[in-house]
């Protein structure tokens, strides 16, 4: 599958990350495009992508570029993903390189398992951002109990800003 969109003068008054310029900013200076390409013939369960944006902005601040690439493995039961990026952001004058796992298992039809890791790199500073999950969901019926326990260590590329949270949820469905 190939996918390309563009897009001229972002739409005004919308909130940013602190990673990007919102349309009210006044940064974006015509055209935007994006391009994602999957593919998933190679062998079954593979799924493979890439994708690639870049946004014409004011001289002052720069374009900005992101492209990311990864894919997914799904065999039985089990499901594995890995994921880059690269977020070139030369308004802020930094760049993010991310890489992601995460795996799934699906251990009987009411029971799945998973686990997820996030590593975040910031040009401007020496401290890796990570987070990681480890979570679990049982279903019997319209009811669900799900689980998920998460750390984040160096939150906002601080050094010793970690945190720690405990989820524990029950759904019903009517």
């Amino acid at each position: 599958m190939f996918m390309v969109h563009s897009h001229q003068d972002l739409v005004a008054d919308k909130k940013n990350t602190n990673k990007a310029f919102g349309g009210d900013s006044k940064k974006v200076n015509g055209w935007g495009w994006d391009v994602v390409l999957t593919h998933s013939g190679l062998m079954d369960g593979l799924n493979i992508f890439a994708g690639y944006s870049d946004i014409d902005q004011t001289a002052d601040v720069g374009d900005r570029k992101q492209e990311a690439f990864g894919f997914t493995y799904a065999i039985g039961g089990a499901t594995l993903g890995w994921q880059t990026s690269k977020d070139d952001n030369a308004g802020a004058a930094e760049y993010y390189e991310n890489t992601a796992y995460g795996v799934s298992f699906a251990v009987n039809d009411n029971l799945s398992i998973s686990y997820g890791l996030h590593q975040s790199d910031r040009s401007s500073t020496s401290v890796e951002a990570e987070a990681e999950s480890i979570q679990a969901s049982y279903t019997v019926g319209g009811a669900s109990v799900k689980f998920a326990e998460t750390s984040v260590d160096n939150q906002n590329y601080v050094s010793g800003t970690n945190r720690e949270g405990r989820t524990i949820a029950l759904t019903l469905a009517f």
